[in-house]
């Protein structure tokens, strides 16, 4: 093997290994918004975290923003929400579905884009199969787990500012 072709493959690894660890973080920052999520539940239904565990569990993601919302805006007695707060919904539904391409697809080590890992997708498209590729580097993750974080922050935030009463219970 030529030392051009070993060092590809060890910064290849080295990708794959860094990676790895990136995509494993993405998706437990996503389950932290999962949580903020019930937590802003059950701090705009005034009662303990328990019972925003009991109410949410069970619940989507999906019905988990439907209910924060419908929720948020019969807080504010209002049948709009705030531009903040809307735009805050939009995200959760991004962060829906950067989760999802994350959890629904192959990852590998990519030999011919070394400093990268390769996802591929396939899907039914026309009653033909079709494959999607994209390479991610583990900077583009860490942006992602940035991102996911912020989403975090902001729904303890804006709830809190938004709605000061519940304040206490997101604590």
């Amino acid at each position: 093997m030529r030392r051009s072709e070993y060092e590809k493959l060890v910064q290849s690894l080295n990708s794959w290994e860094s990676g790895l660890a990136r995509l494993g973080e993405c998706i437990v920052q996503f389950q932290r918004i999962e949580d903020a999520l019930s937590v802003c539940i059950s701090a705009m239904v005034g009662r303990s975290r328990k019972v925003g565990e009991i109410i949410t569990t069970e619940m989507s993601f999906r019905s988990r923003v439907a209910t924060f919302g419908a929720l948020f805006a019969h807080s504010l007695k209002s049948t709009t929400l705030p531009d903040d707060i809307s735009e805050l919904i939009s995200r959760l539904h991004w962060a829906e579905q950067q989760r999802n391409t994350l959890v629904h697809s192959l990852w590998d080590a990519s030999e011919s884009k070394p400093d990268t890992i390769r996802r591929e997708k396939k899907s039914i498209r026309k009653s033909n199969l079709a494959t999607a590729e994209e390479h991610f580097t583990p900077d583009d993750l860490d942006d992602l787990n940035r991102l996911f974080e912020g989403i975090v922050t902001d729904l303890f935030f804006l709830t809190s500012e938004h709605l000061p009463k519940t304040e206490k219970r997101l604590l």
